[in-house]
């Protein structure tokens, strides 16, 4: 995709919009580590000033990337309905979607609760975990381990499989092993 031609205005309507598809757009292409307010600028038409009306930083446009990439993830894991199809919709959509999947993971974590929209949208997924990993018969810290025992699970598999390290036959190997290995508890 080519940058746009240059504007004869600044004036620009939906430049927050704009800018967060560009952005997400680079990031799908090649990843978050290279994304730049520059290159985002150029892809957009404006200078790049312009963006700090709209984003405090880089973080904060890769924060508004992540949280669109929460949101896409939550759909899948709303159509599971057991163990197995919520293993193989968070996988499904983490192999299919490599470069968004590691700029989500590389969030900082600990800084959620002063970024309240990318908060609701990791939120989304862990809701759908409990309802398929959650069990009315146990106390809701029981539920919250069982489903961060789970989303450990995938998260190391997945940074496993992706480096190359786990001997299993390709993705839908892969898929199939933590499928069983989290039906066996």
């Amino acid at each position: 995709m080519s940058p746009r031609p240059a504007r004869d205005t600044y004036h620009h309507g939906a430049l927050r919009a704009e800018a967060a598809q560009a952005a997400y757009d680079l990031v799908v292409a090649g990843g978050h580590e290279a994304l730049s307010l520059r290159k985002v600028a150029e892809r957009v038409g404006v200078a790049h000033r312009s963006l700090y009306n709209h984003f405090e930083d880089r973080e904060a446009l890769l924060d508004a990337v992540a949280e669109r990439g929460y949101v896409q993830l939550a759909q899948p894991l709303k159509a599971a309905a057991d163990p197995a199809g919520y293993v193989a919709a968070y996988l499904g959509f983490a192999l299919a979607n490599p470069n968004l999947y590691r700029l989500m993971r590389s969030r900082p974590h600990a800084t959620m609760k002063l970024k309240p929209a990318l908060q609701a949208a990791v939120h989304l997924g862990i809701t759908e975990a409990l309802r398929i990993f959650g069990r009315p018969d146990r106390s809701s810290a029981e539920n919250r381990r069982a489903v961060m025992k789970t989303i450990i699970l995938l998260q190391g598999g997945l940074a496993m499989h992706l480096c190359g390290v786990l001997d299993v036959d390709g993705d839908e190997g892969f898929i199939a092993e933590l499928q069983a290995m989290v039906a066996s508890g």
